[in-house]
């Protein structure tokens, strides 16, 4: 099903047999029924060895899998997606295969049927979260990394007390930019930033790199006053909150898109998001075509101006040598890996690729019950990252930077700060 234009996934919300359980029950069965045979994706995440330890106990046999066997899997998922960019059998392969939609599906409709946590549901709400703490936040980052705070939410939201949460920034990059604008003639083009909640309530020094990277390369930059991407309301199936979030962001973006804006997004997750599920989610939106198509990650875009010679290469400081992470959503996206090409143009500067998935994801990596599983699929990552003993550690994941720091204790930055601090800021 090739909606709006973008990839031909296999979720159709249209489909009357979408929220069916017994249709549900099927399709996985037969999703399986392909993937024991396959076994690539074993080392991917949790997912995988929860499938196939339950069919290899039922000798091979998909059909006597119970309900409880058939969920665990889907239920697993972090929605990586390494198995679909891996996978020789997705659309439009006549198996059509797709996992990660396989267990978004069933989240859609374990919420419809069971509901969630009001703490999880408050813990996705990253909108809410955010305009609650910025105002608080010398309060709430102190309080966040107190023993006696850190139980509380363990036993409360359940939040595990060794993971890193995100800082909270104290002003957002909205406001921040509206004191400390500079001026610019936008001859290499206009562009509506996607700024992202992470961006915007948690990271400002990588939105202040950010937008100041962009103004040297003289583009026009506009903050639309959009919402959360939705993202991280899959984690908990709300499916409807996220197609409210999605129509409230086509028609901001699309005054933007129509007015000759490009949509520049700094974090891979929420591009993918925009570009790849919304047409999926508003498949009746005559507008999210038009959005989809302007949306560009960030370093993509940079390098799009580098093609054509434009990109401001006036870097005034060398960066040695990088340990440059590749998040799973930027490979989903499927740009290439243009932060490692820009970096590359720094003066003595050598970029070391490292593909392995850190194992965070919204708040898989936070959760006290998924926690253990988390840390144990990024442990190779953290391996690699300590043994490359680079002068700089990247990331264009936030969650993921948070999962490195935490688990090495290596502060990580984001490649438009490398480009920040190469032109010598």
């Amino acid at each position: 099903m090739d909606i709006g234009g973008t990839k031909d996934f296999e979720f159709n919300i249209r489909d009357p047999k979408f929220l069916d359980e017994q249709a549900l029950w099927e399709e996985a069965k037969r999703v399986y029924s392909k993937c024991k045979d396959c076994r690539m994706c074993v080392t991917y995440c949790p997912s995988f060895p929860a499938l196939f330890d339950a069919v290899d106990r039922h000798d091979d046999d998909v059909e006597k899998l119970s309900k409880e066997e058939l969920a665990l899997p889907l239920e697993l998922c972090f929605h990586c997606k390494q198995c679909y960019f891996k996978c020789p059998y997705t659309p439009p392969h006549e198996w059509r295969i797709d996992f990660p939609h396989l267990s978004l599906r069933y989240k859609v409709w374990k919420f419809k049927n069971k509901g969630a946590k009001l703490t999880d549901r408050l813990m996705v709400n990253t909108d809410l979260v955010g305009k609650l703490s910025v105002p608080f936040a010398g309060i709430v980052n102190k309080l966040n990394n107190t023993k006696p705070v850190r139980v509380i939410l363990e036993n409360f939201m359940g939040i595990d007390r060794r993971a890193k949460l995100p800082p909270i920034n104290s002003q957002t990059l909205v406001d921040w930019y509206k004191e400390n604008r500079k001026p610019v003639k936008g001859e290499n083009g206009k562009i509506a930033l996607f700024s992202t909640c992470l961006f915007n309530y948690n990271y400002l020094e990588k939105g202040i790199a950010l937008l100041r990277v962009l103004e040297k390369n003289d583009l026009w930059v506009e903050i639309p006053k959009v919402q959360c991407c939705g993202i991280p309301f899959f984690d908990v199936g709300d499916i409807d909150t996220a197609i409210e979030k999605a129509k409230h962001n086509v028609k901001v973006l699309k005054s933007y898109a129509s007015a000759g804006y490009d949509i520049v997004v700094p974090v891979p997750t929420c591009a993918l998001q925009i570009k790849y599920e919304y047409p999926l989610l508003l498949p009746d939106d005559p507008d999210v075509k038009l959005v989809s198509e302007k949306v560009f990650d960030v370093h993509e875009y940079l390098w799009k101006l580098k093609e054509k010679g434009r990109l401001n290469q006036d870097f005034r400081v060398s960066m040695g040598n990088i340990a440059y992470h590749i998040p799973c959503h930027l490979k989903s996206l499927n740009v290439g890996y243009k932060a490692a090409a820009l970096m590359r143009l720094i003066p003595n500067t050598k970029v070391r690729l490292i593909e392995r998935c850190s194992g965070h994801d919204g708040t898989f990596g936070v959760k006290k019950q998924t926690f253990d599983m988390a840390y144990k699929v990024g442990s190779k990552l953290f391996e690699e990252i300590i043994s490359a003993k680079a002068d700089l550690v990247v990331s264009d994941c936030p969650l993921a930077s948070n999962q490195i720091e935490m688990a090495t204790g290596i502060k990580v930055l984001h490649p438009i700060e490398v480009l920040y601090r190469a032109y010598n800021f």
